[in-house]
Parts: structure tokens; sequence; C-alpha cells
């Protein structure tokens, strides 16, 4: 057998010439269990997926070309036991395996234990809060095939990403020669909102002395799964490389550059987090109307504009070079690097929360707490009707509270004076990233070492925006609702801007700026003992450094505000810069992971597998480290993930059965606290205790099975059903004392851990009745999970059918059709809940007894119906 990649995931120097001429056409092989799988990902150089002793599937390029995939991250639902949340869109998900899940409710950081990584490197290397790989990531006709890796030797052939790597490996022109366009329209949203995307691919050889290219792409514009009044998604990429084939090696270059414009759903009011609530459906849009555009000041005196309908705006430019050279004498090498440079301007709603209107956090965000006693007015902004009369009421400890005298707002059955928040969400994040990994092998004797290097340097910047707050009504598609301010004496003044907003030029965090720098130091040995069993052993040492400065603001109050009118209230509050913090982390790493396999016979295999990684702090982690207090008192440890797994692969005639047993552990998950001392020697002074360490500990057995049931027909099943238990999750309270004697702690009853379900199902069937017309349909089915730590309540299990049907009309032209969702099923993603904006971004906070399944409790659900066609034509 071949060793194990503990180094990387590129494709690698080939064992021998042979089997680099196999991986190479193997790039586009079709799933097929009758031909052999090649896989570049985890190994050291490719191997045949049956015998690779790791926890790896392919999504082949007939699986790709099937499915109607709504993003990049939908593309992994084809791999068993990886949990996909989809629901938001094209960005913005949230992917695990293996129970290693902690705050996967969260798609602000969806793919903090994994690896995103395009032809085996990642896509992006600093992961922070709404920023990451999937704004950078999209597949099309360019795309040759995804090979997911879970778990296991995950620790140790992936940058600091224990939970999966999953690499999206593209066509080059000498695999795939010739050319091919591919129109696409559809209807989403239960067939009501439009689809149209185009692809096209051009590849081949360019010489006789072994130079190959190939370059395509695609546009796409579309309304989204929930119309919002303007389009969700328009834009594209262009990417390509060129190939040098020489006699003892290999060339390629790539080049990638994305310019696209993407927004993502919110959650829809629900009753219980079980069903969509009166007045709503399944499409409901509540982000933001288009009118709701306006300008506001900055903290540094410029001046913004934010719009809703130009989304995240995302840009990307990506430079790649890979060298494949065998050395002579079973010494061969590889490098694989790659520069790129990112950037996303965000113009989004955000914290888009169903809340009463009344809500004190709430006012003080908008600034609401600090007005005086008087009557606050709000209106319809399109119709200029009145909408409610609150009187505000001072209370003796400095701030005011408001009661509702007059409400004509739609949907009050759902909540008492119960409005929509919107947060005008303004971002800018910049990247440079730089990755290079060598890897150095050699065969000897009955060994095969490999040896290998990783240095990855980023930098990223954050620029934010105060875009302002406003109320808008609760109903689909809402509408703005503008307020003014009259005082005891009669005076009037604007509360909000004509747009409804408050509160502009607020920034509600830090900017930043700062640099990630990784080295790792690799190597692995896999020692064929005998003909029937291998060993081997690998291990990853890793050093990963932040240097992050925060740009604090200051509170800021102007009687004449901004624009220099003391009757406009809304500008009246830009903060001013502040002083800039400094944080700086350092991590020092070993993982390692040990196999023995075992070939029975030529259609069996078997492996069982230790691994022991960790997981440091991501680049966010370091970011929210960010006043002077925490930056002397909170140093997070990295988590542990341990893992045993037993691999079963077998593939005979008809049948390619693949079973996965394990054990994973996820230890040390901690959320920092800080404390100040009031009583003491040390009054005054901050202090951190010891944050209190969760673990999730998980059970469970993943299949894949392909199966020729007939000529005509075959199946695939991909299923996992596991067991993840939580405990030891809690915080600190501070005693009475206040001198860090007396802090207790409050621990969550153990139970099932949160968002991991016990089940996850994908199967489907392809029939053939004739010649060039085939039939396919797929079943996907998500057991019920623990909404939270404390098990408050569970999010129901559902099941959904995804229907199509292929025809080749000739040769060269296919059409094809595809319906998701064929029943319109309602599977729900994600919940909220609406007591108040602070508790709609709290789900850990309902305590177990507290959830009332009469209440409203907003949710994001699975993708509605939706219909394709498609027409591909080769050239």
């Amino acid at each position: 057998m071949a060793a194990l990649m503990l180094a990387g995931t590129s494709t690698t120097a080939l064992a021998n010439a042979a089997a680099a001429a196999d991986a190479q056409k193997g790039d586009e092989a079709d799933t097929n269990q009758d031909q052999r799988e090649i896989i570049v990902t985890g190994v050291f150089g490719s191997r045949a997926v049956e015998n690779a002793p790791i926890s790896i599937n392919v999504v082949s390029s007939q699986q790709l070309a099937q499915h109607a995939a709504v993003s990049a991250a939908d593309l992994l639902k084809n791999v068993p036991g990886v949990f996909v949340n989809s629901s938001l869109g094209e960005i913005r998900n949230v992917v695990f395996s293996r129970g290693i899940s902690a705050n996967s409710l969260d798609g602000a950081s969806g793919y903090y234990y994994v690896s995103l990584q395009e032809d085996g490197l990642p896509v992006e290397l600093a992961t922070a809060n709404n920023f990451g790989p999937d704004y950078f990531l999209r597949p099309d006709l360019n795309l040759a095939r995804v090979e997911g890796l879970r778990g296991g030797t995950a620790a140790i052939t992936g940058p600091n990403a224990p939970g999966g790597i999953f690499n999206y490996i593209s066509r080059t022109g000498r695999s795939n020669p010739g050319a091919e366009v591919q129109l696409k329209g559809g209807l989403q949203g239960d067939l009501a909102n439009p689809y149209y995307r185009g692809d096209v691919y051009l590849g081949g050889k360019l010489n006789e002395n072994g130079l190959y290219y190939s370059i395509g792409g695609f546009y796409r514009w579309d309304r989204g799964a929930r119309d919002p009044g303007y389009a969700m998604n328009k834009g594209g990429q262009i990417h390509g490389n060129i190939l040098y084939d020489y006699a003892g090696g290999s060339l390629l270059f790539t080049a990638k550059y994305l310019d696209d414009h993407n927004a993502w759903n919110e959650f829809t009011p629900a009753i219980g987090a079980t069903q969509i609530a009166p007045g709503f459906t399944k499409t409901s849009s509540n982000l933001p109307p288009a009118n709701a555009a306006h300008c506001f000041p900055g903290a540094d005196g410029s001046k913004e504009c934010w719009d809703p309908t130009k989304l995240v705006h995302a840009r990307s430019a990506a430079f790649g070079l890979k060298w494949n050279h065998d050395l002579g004498d079973g010494w061969k090498f590889e490098n694989n690097g790659r520069y790129t440079s990112s950037k996303t301007d965000w113009n989004t709603g955000a914290l888009i929360s169903a809340s009463p209107m009344t809500d004190v956090v709430t006012s003080f965000i908008n600034t609401n707490a600090f007005l005086p006693a008087g009557t606050i007015n709000y209106y319809f902004k399109n119709s200029g009707k009145l909408a409610t009369t609150n009187q505000v009421i001072p209370t003796p400890f400095g701030f005011s509270v408001q009661a509702v005298t007059q409400n004509n707002l739609p949907n009050q059955n759902l909540l008492a004076n119960g409005i929509f928040t919107q947060v005008a969400f303004v971002q800018h994040y910049k990247s440079e990233n730089f990755v290079d990994q060598a890897t150095l092998t050699k065969d000897w004797g009955g060994h095969h070492l490999a040896l290998g290097g990783y240095v990855a340097l980023s930098k990223l910047r954050l620029h934010q925006g105060g875009g302002g707050i406003g109320f808008s009504t609760l109903t689909p598609n809402p509408e703005m609702l503008t307020a003014t301010f009259t005082d005891t004496a009669g005076k009037v003044f604007q509360l909000t801007d004509p747009s409804g907003f408050q509160a502009l030029g607020t920034v509600g965090g830090n900017d930043y700026h700062g640099t990630q720098k990784q080295y790792s130091v690799f190597f692995g040995d896999t020692w064929t003992v005998t003909p029937q069993l291998t060993l081997d052993a690998g291990g990853r040492w890793e050093s990963i450094n932040y240097d992050v400065s925060n740009q604090t603001f200051a509170a800021g109050f102007s009687p004449t505000g901004a624009d220099g009118d003391a009757l406009t209230l809304y500008d009246n509050n830009v903060p001013s810069v502040g002083p800039v913090y400094n944080t700086k982390r350092s991590y020092r790493m070993f993982n390692f992971s040990v196999s023995a396999a075992y070939e029975f016979s030529s259609n069996f295999n078997a492996y069982i597998r230790y691994t022991n990684g960790k997981k440091a702090p991501d680049f966010g982690g370091i970011v929210a480290i960010n006043t002077p207090a925490q930056i002397a008192t909170v140093f997070p440890k990295p988590q542990k993930i341990q893992q045993i797994e037993l691999g079963l692969k077998y593939a005979q005639g008809g049948i390619n059965l693949q079973v996965f047993p394990f054990y994973s552990k996820l230890s040390n998950v901690t959320t920092p606290q800080t404390f100040t001392y009031t009583a003491g020697a040390q009054a005054g002074q901050f202090y951190s205790p010891p944050p209190v360490a969760g673990e999730i500990e998980t059970y469970g057995v993943e299949m894949a099975l392909a199966a020729r049931i007939t000529p005509t027909l075959s199946s695939r099943i991909n299923l996992t059903v596991q067991n993840p238990k939580s405990r030891n999750f809690g915080s600190w309270t501070q005693g009475p004392k206040r001198d860090g004697t007396d802090d207790t702690i409050t621990l969550i009853a153990p139970g099932d851990a949160d968002n991991n379900p016990k089940i996850i199902l994908r199967g489907g069937l392809d029939w053939t009745p004739i010649k060039g017309i085939t039939l396919f349909g797929e079943v996907n089915h998500l057991g019920k999970r623990a909404a939270n730590q404390a098990n408050a309540f569970y999010l129901p299990a559902y099941t959904t059918l995804d229907l199509g049907a292929s025809w080749d009309v000739t040769d060269r032209f296919k059409l094809q059709f595809n319906m998701v969702n064929v029943t319109n099923t309602l599977g729900v993603m994600s919940w909220s809940r609406s007591d108040s904006l602070l508790a709609s971004i709290d789900r850990q906070g309902l305590a177990k007894g507290a959830y009332d399944p009469k209440g409203l409790y907003p949710i994001l659900g699975t993708q509605p119906r939706a219909a394709f066609l498609s027409a591909n034509y080769k050239f």
C-alpha cells in the first residue's frame, strides 16, 4: 500500500510513473462500482479509495452533474458523516463532522473545524466572524470532483482543521480536453423566483511538447429562495490552469478571479420553532427593503452609504504554481504554492430579529433610552400613516422606558408590540494569503517515507461602518418605520432619518488588522510489513502566531450632530476614534496519527486508526481579546480532539461498501470570562477565572454504499448513525464578596450535544430505462437535534425528496431537469428567540423548562421547492 499523505491535501508525487498517469486520467473519474476511484486527498501519492486507510469519499463528476447545488457546501451532503446547513444560501454555511461541532448554530463561523480547499490548498487561511472560505468558493464546470476527508488524519493533513478536509479539484486540459457550455434556468422559492446561469469550459493541448490549458467560469443572477425584492445572488468567476507535463514531472499554473454579490436568508417567525407563523410562509423574506438605502457619517469624519441591494460584494484573485518532479532512485518532490488577495464589502441587514419595540436593550442601542419625557410617533415609511405612539417615561436610574399607547402595526397577534429590528450592516474585509507546501518522499525497502514543510502567511483587515439601526413591520418584505420625538414643550425632533434608521455612525465593534503566521513540519512512514499488513505513523508540528491590533472607538455625543442640525437626533451619537490595543498569542502543537491496515483479499480491506490532535483558536478568537483586561488575563488554550476509527472497505462486482465505526471526543471547549475585583487587596483589577471546559463525545457509524442492482438500475446510500453527548458546559458567576474567593460555577446538565443529529441519510437511485435517458432521485433525512446545550427542546427531524431526469439528445447535447424538495418540506436548520434583541442571539440562554411550544421562535428553514432546466453542449 502507498503511504498516507500526512502533510496536506495537494496532489503529490506518485509512487511510480504508471500511478501518475492513472491519477491524471482519474481526475474526472465517475463514481462507478466497477471502477477504482483514485484519490489525492489525505494520501502520499494517488491511491485507490478502497485501499486508503482513511475515512474519505469522493463526489464524482457524475454526481456533481446530477445535483442542483445551492452552494459549494451543498455538495458535501454527498459525503457520509458530514452535517451541512446551507439554509442561508450561497454564503455563511455551516459544515462539521463526527460531533466536532461546538458553536455550530452560528453561521458567522461555520467552518471553524474544517478546511475548504481548492486543488490541495486552503481557499482562505484566516477565519473570523463573518469571514471565511465560502465567500470565495463557487463550483462550476471547471470542478472535476470533491474529495471529503472526515476527522482522523485531517488533524495532521490540514492546517489547524482537525474536523475534516474538503478538497475541490479542478479539471485540467489533459484530463478533460474539449469545450462545454451549460445554460441553466430555474424557479426557486416554491417555483416563484427566477434563476439564470451560464457556465463555460474550454481545455486541451496547446502543443506536442506536453503543454495543456483549461479555462472557464460562470455568471449567475437569481432572486434566491426567499425573494427580498431584489437579486440575492449576482456575479461569477473565471479561472483556469496551464499544465506543462515533461518526462520527469509536471508544472501546473493556476489562476482565478471571482467577482460575486450574495445575501443570505434571515430567521422567519415560527411557532414553537416548528411551524411557520400565521402571516408568513416558507418563502417569506424579512431582509431590508431596497428603499432603506441611506448615507451616514463615519467615526473618522468620512461619509459612507449603505444600500442593501449591493449585498456582500466578494472579490478574490488567486495565482498558484504546483511542481512535481521525480528525482530518481525512489526520491520524489512536490511543491504547491498560492498567493490570494480577497476582499468583501458588506451592504446587508443584520440582527433582523422579531422583538418588542419597547425592548430596553434595543433602546440603548438606538439611543432612545437617553430621551427625556415626551412622545415618539412611528410612521409607515411608504404611506406616511401613523404606526404607533409611544410614551417616553424617565426612570430613577438615569434612562427612559417606553409604553405603547396606540398601535396600528400588523401581526401583533404574534408578538405584542412586535417589529423586526434592522441593522444596516457595513463591513469591509481585506485579506492577503501566501501558502506554500513542500513534500519530499522516498521509497526505501518496505518503507515509504515522507518529510515536508508548510508555511502560511495571512493578513486580515476589517473596517466597519455605522449604518445604524431601525424598525420595520413584522411582515414578509417588511416596510421601514420612520419616527419623530416630541418633547413636553411641543418641540418636534427627527428621531430617524428619512429611510427609517437612527444611531447613524455608531460602530458595533472594533476595527482591526493583523497577521496570522503558520509554520508546520510533518513526517510520515508507511511500512509494508507483509503484502497484506501495513503500519503507518505520522505527525505534524505546528506553530501558529497571531499579532492583532484593535482600533477602538470612544462614545460620542453632539447636541447638533454630524449635520449641525439640533432637530435631527439620528446622527448625534457618532463616536470618535479611540486607542489601539494590540494582542499577541502563539500556539505550538503536535498532532499524530497511527494506523494498522490489513488486506484480507483483493476485494476486502480493513484498518484501525487512532488520532490525537488539537485545534488552536482562529483569527477571530484572537480578535475577540480586545480590552486591556482581556489582553492581560485571557489566554485561550487549544481544543483537543481524539478519534478512534475502524474502516471496512469491500468492493466486488456491482457493490462498493465502506463502513466506518468511530469514536470522537472534542474537549477543552471554553468561553473566557472576565470579572473585576471590587474588594480585597486587588480591588479595581481585572481577573479571569479558569474557564469552564466542556466536551462533546460521539459514538457513531458512517456507511457509504454504491450498488448496481441491474444493468440499468443503480443505487447509492450515505448513512450516519451517531450518539453525540455533551457535558461540563457552564459558566462562572461572581460571588457577593467580589474578591474572587466565592465565585461559583453553574454547570449545564449532561445531555445531547446541540445541533448534532443522530441520523443523517442521503440515498438515491439512478435508472436508465432506455439508452440516453436517466431518471434519478434522492431522499434526504436529518434526525432531530437538541436546540441548545441545555436541551431546552429539539429541532424536529425532517425528510426531503429530490427528483431529476437527463436526456442525451446526441453525443454532444444533453438536457437535464431537476426538482429540489419536491414535497416542499420545511426542515428547521436553526432558530432564535423573540424575547428581546439580546435574547435573539442567545440561544444557549434558554433553560430547560423555559421553552414555550406556543411561543414565537423564528427559524431558518431548508430551501423551499425549486426546479431547474439545464442544457449542456460539448464541442
